[in-house]
């Protein structure tokens, strides 16, 4: 199955559906560099899509990246961690970079 033409057109699309949700990570990393409300739940839903599709369509580094980002997020949220907004940055500008260098 993975070596099909059928995932290969799977694994495109979900690729070109993860450059557009890219944005939203994008502006998420511009507003917490800059200090502006962001709503760390969300981002961190956001994340988490990343930490379980990108493992499975072959984009484990991408997985990774999502990962280490949401659970620094979970952890901010459960009070276990403090708030660091350009920690965050950096670990969301890394899923970013994961995600250029899949679709390159």
């Amino acid at each position: 199955m993975f070596d099909s033409a059928e995932f290969a057109a799977l694994r495109e699309e979900y690729l070109q559906g993860v450059l557009q949700r890219a944005g939203h990570l994008r502006e998420a990393v511009t507003a917490l560099r800059q200090g502006s409300p962001v709503d760390l739940r969300q981002l961190r839903q956001e994340v988490h899509k990343l930490r379980g599709s990108g493992g499975f369509y072959g984009f484990k580094a991408l997985s990774a990246a999502a990962a280490e980002a949401e659970d620094a997020l979970l952890m901010v949220l459960d009070g276990e961690l403090e708030r660091d907004d350009k920690a965050l940055a950096d670990l969301v500008d890394r899923v970013l970079e994961e995600i250029d260098a899949a679709s390159r």
